[in-house]
């Protein structure tokens, strides 16, 4: 099996999202250029919604929780100290 019979072979297994990017590979080298960048909207076009959401909880996931109470106090707290220093 030659090298286009195997990469044929592969890609014909892989999901469509995948066999875009071996093609946006193969027009890149065939270019002589860089792998070519896709735009932000182009990358969430090719995401399914359920897997948008999964990776935007994910994302929020990272992100500490805020205590509102907390930072409520803090503020007046400022608040309060900046009135006396005024």
């Amino acid at each position: 099996m030659n090298t286009a019979e195997r990469i044929y072979a592969e890609v014909k297994r892989m999901p469509e999202k995948e066999a875009h990017q071996v093609l946006e590979f193969i027009e890149a080298v065939k270019n002589q250029g860089a792998i070519p960048r896709r735009t932000l909207r182009e990358q969430i076009d090719c995401i399914s919604p359920e897997e948008l959401k999964e990776k935007a909880l994910a994302a929020q996931a990272g992100f500490p929780r805020v205590d509102q109470e907390g930072l409520a106090k803090a503020f007046a707290d400022m608040r309060n100290e900046w009135d006396r220093t005024s």
